[in-house]
């Protein structure tokens, strides 16, 4: 009986595992791969990160507890009389900076800045994860419906080169009539064969990306294709609006003042360094000495460099130039921002007309289509006028297919830009 159950659990697990069917909407694969992205994850980490080095920048500034042990082996004369020639000392000290010549100051200031950084450097992780996962979505209904499409152009075709066949083997049709219909067969089992193979491939990074089960299969629920009133954006204002506040801006920004930071980090080496130090020592000849008979003492040390042939001013002058290269890449920054928002802009007006072009495209070769099959029916065209009717049909297809689906993602990316 054990054993029966047992049997029984593995193939339940094993039927919800491998033959579960997965039913997603776009929003719900965005969600699941916002939380199991390895992409976001790791994100993450550079988020957590970024909070740490702000930790470590503010414990710059707090006392510091060391421990020092020695052991030293001399010649005896180095002592005078005494006939010692070992020497053990231990010391344990703490030392509180004082001044650091702004060191300490544009250290947190820097760390703060990078957390900054990290925060938008996330937060744009997110964003491009949602567009990819839009992009990859879009691909896959693009692929099914292409499919779609030639499946049913193979049907139609096959059973036209069918009746061609027997046509032909009643001494109706030339050989020349059968061919073309062979060819364009092939031609179309092909493309269901290629179709297949790219959609296999789109999905398994898509369960990537989503974390679920490879094995699984998706069912991807249709996107809202609805039109978007256009006339609605204000792309002077999305110009003004994003050269300030997108992302990729306030990054640019923060880049500029990390700079600032290392150019007054690379300042404070002109000032000195002061510390207050107080610890306890002991040295003997042996090692129980040094251990057992303890002296305390503070003081303070003041540490400067004076003279290192310029080093310091180099590295001082070189910062001052990254600044100013950082000041001329943030404007540029915003200039390419406002290019890449007009050009999505133009790029969806373009992809609204598209989209109507091929509406009628579509409906127009549909129409050709089927007056041109009645008249190859009735023996007034050629088989090559009525292959060429039908692929200029799935053509139009096609193409009123893609430009949806390009519509639906310019628009996102329109939006997630204004980010």
């Amino acid at each position: 009986m054990k054993n029966i159950f047992i049997v029984v659990l593995i193939w339940t697990v094993s039927v919800f595992s491998y033959g579960e069917t997965v039913k997603m909407d776009l929003e719900e694969c965005i969600k699941r791969s916002l939380t199991n992205s390895y992409t976001i994850k790791n994100a993450d980490i550079d988020l957590e990160n970024s909070a740490l080095q702000v930790r470590e920048a503010y414990k710059e500034a707090l006392p510091k507890i060391s421990y020092t042990g020695m052991y030293d082996r001399n010649q005896e004369d180095i002592y005078g009389e005494s006939s010692r020639d070992d020497s053990y000392s231990n010391s344990i000290e703490l030392v509180q900076p004082l001044y650091r010549g702004g060191l300490i100051g544009a250290g947190i200031t820097a760390a703060k800045k990078v957390r900054e950084r990290s925060n938008y450097k996330f937060l744009k992780s997110r964003s491009d994860l949602r567009l990819l996962i839009i992009e990859k979505y879009l691909s896959i209904l693009k692929l099914q419906r292409e499919l779609e499409v030639y499946q049913s152009s193979f049907k139609d075709l096959d059973g036209q080169y069918k009746k061609a066949q027997r046509k032909y083997e009643l001494r109706l049709f030339s050989k020349a009539d059968v061919l073309p219909f062979a060819t364009r067969v092939r031609n179309v089992r092909t493309n269901i064969i290629r179709v297949q193979n790219e959609m296999a491939i789109a999905e398994l990074e898509l369960k990537n990306e989503m974390g679920i089960d490879r094995e699984a299969e998706l069912e991807l629920q249709p996107v809202n294709s609805e039109k978007y009133d256009l006339s609605l954006i204000d792309i002077k204002g999305d110009v003004t609006l994003a050269r300030e506040k997108n992302r990729d801006s306030k990054i640019a920004r923060l880049d500029y003042e990390l700079t600032q930071a290392n150019e007054s980090l690379a300042r404070s080496e002109f000032f000195p360094k002061v510390d207050l130090r107080f610890g306890y020592t002991g040295e003997d000849g042996n090692f129980d000495g040094s251990v057992e008979d303890w002296n305390w003492n503070a003081g303070v040390t003041v540490t400067m460099n004076l003279f290192e042939f310029g080093q310091n001013v180099d590295a001082y002058n070189r910062y001052k130039n990254e600044t100013e290269k950082y000041k001329n890449l943030e404007k540029k920054a915003k200039d390419d921002i406002e290019v890449t928002l007009r050009s999505n802009y133009l790029e969806l007006l373009r992809l609204e007309e598209t989209v109507k072009e091929q509406e009628a495209a579509v409906e127009s070769s549909y129409e050709n289509y089927s007056v041109e099959k009645r008249r190859y029916e009735n023996g007034l065209v050629s088989v090559i006028d009525l292959l060429q009717i039908e692929s200029a049909l799935r053509e139009a297809e096609l193409s009123l297919l893609k430009a949806g689906l390009d519509y639906y993602l310019s628009y996102e990316k329109y939006r997630e830009y204004l980010k």
